[in-house]
């Protein structure tokens, strides 16, 4: 028995207002020849399907269209969980008619946990699966007026570790010999690395849980929120998958799925699916000259879509001339220049640091948040001003995603 581990696809992004979804519908394209050559049995995604709780019509159509040759198939199941950045109403909508495709959709954990465990079987392989979603506040604890923020984190933690307990005892009732057990997740794990484009989750890093919280009964955890693939510390049996496609500049190239398989003995193996790129995210940092000079010698193939480029000058100005330049550079190579940014040193600007040289579009709303009371001299200390301001900021993107 074969089953498949991708998150974060984050369908209809926009980076620097142009869309991703020509990337995401190769990826999918991709996704779909390797269930069929390698005769997958489940795919499991593990959240933020979408980028936005209201995503463009484009994006559900390219969602749409995937689930339904995934259908046609008719060897492959999927499981599909909610994440910080999807609507779970949104993705629950239409999920009694995916159902009758075989396709099983928790786009917020069931009043009733027991509805979050699906069971499959192959070829005499059982499988059980805890569909766990994201996590939100509400999902996990109840606002209490007065109450700290260390009381509030702790809470909140212990909420996530009592569901994932409660789903892994749920899961061994009434359990065949032999099945083995995979739990979903999109969450922070303490010691997971970070791009720039994943979002915060919870009130700071309150939902963040450590490998040995997870129960001991789950044979695998196929997490999602992560963007680059990794293992939580030491437990390979808890990974990221990644994202399909790099996401922010500061993402690796190195894109990837889990195939996990049930051998004829039960026991659970895995190993690495390298996606292509479809689309390269390229950073070029230097003179106005050494820049040009590395664009001019950038190869681009045929077979892959225009390469985007982000350009940090380190000396002069960027004269309308220069932009012009490097623009034109990177258009005579089959590339786009995305944008053209200064790296200020602190001389230049009376010890301004350089990220004033980034665009407001360019910060999260928590570091707009930072800078704007550092010096801040207050009644409240600035670490509770910082705390509160994640709890408001949390609070909004929950409610855009209802």
């Amino acid at each position: 028995m074969k089953i498949l581990h991708t998150a974060d696809w984050h369908l209809g992004q926009n980076f620097y207002d142009r869309d991703r979804l020509a990337e995401q519908r190769l990826f999918l394209d991709f996704l779909l020849a390797q269930i069929a050559e390698r005769h997958i049995d489940l795919l499991i995604i593990a959240g933020d399907i979408f980028d936005t709780a209201n995503p463009p019509r484009a994006a559900e159509q390219v969602y749409y269209d995937f689930l339904t040759r995934l259908y046609a198939l008719k060897h492959c199941e999927a499981v599909i969980v909610g994440g910080n950045h999807d609507s779970a109403p949104h993705l629950d909508a239409p999920r009694t008619i995916l159902s009758n495709l075989n396709i099983h959709v928790v786009g917020r954990i069931p009043d009733a946990p027991e509805d979050a465990i699906l069971r499959f079987e192959r070829n005499g392989k059982r499988l059980c699966i805890a569909a766990i979603p994201f996590l939100r506040d509400r999902d996990v604890r109840r606002a209490i007026e007065g109450e700290s923020f260390d009381a509030m984190e702790a809470r909140t933690k212990a909420g996530i570790v009592e569901t994932y307990r409660t789903l892994a005892t749920l899961s061994t009732v009434a359990a065949p010999a032999n099945e083995v057990c995979i739990a979903t997740g999109h969450l922070t794990a303490v010691g997971g690395r970070l791009s720039d484009s994943e979002r915060s989750i919870h009130i700071g890093n309150l939902g963040s849980i450590s490998a040995d919280q997870f129960p001991h009964e789950f044979d695998y955890v196929a997490l999602g929120h992560l963007h680059q693939p990794q293992a939580v510390g030491d437990s390979e049996h808890i990974r990221y998958s990644g994202s399909p496609i790099p996401l922010s500049f500061s993402e690796s190239t190195d894109k990837q799925m889990r195939l996990l398989t049930i051998a004829d003995d039960h026991s659970l193996t895995q190993s690495t699916i390298t996606i292509p790129l479809a689309r390269r995210l390229l950073r070029f940092k230097g003179s106005a000259d050494t820049v040009q000079l590395a664009i001019q010698e950038l190869s681009v193939s045929d077979d892959e879509l225009d390469p985007w480029i982000e350009v940090t000058l380190t000396e002069g100005d960027i004269s309308p001339l220069i932009n012009d330049q490097i623009r034109s550079a990177a258009a005579a190579k089959s590339a786009v220049v995305l944008k053209v940014g200064r790296q200020l040193k602190d001389v230049q600007l009376g010890n301004l640091p350089s990220e004033s040289s980034k665009a407001i579009s360019e910060w999260k709303p928590f570091a707009v948040f930072e800078k704007r009371i550092e010096g801040y001299d207050g009644d409240l200390a600035a670490d509770a001003l910082k705390q509160y301001f994640n709890h408001v900021l949390n609070a909004v993107q929950e409610d855009d995603a209802r």
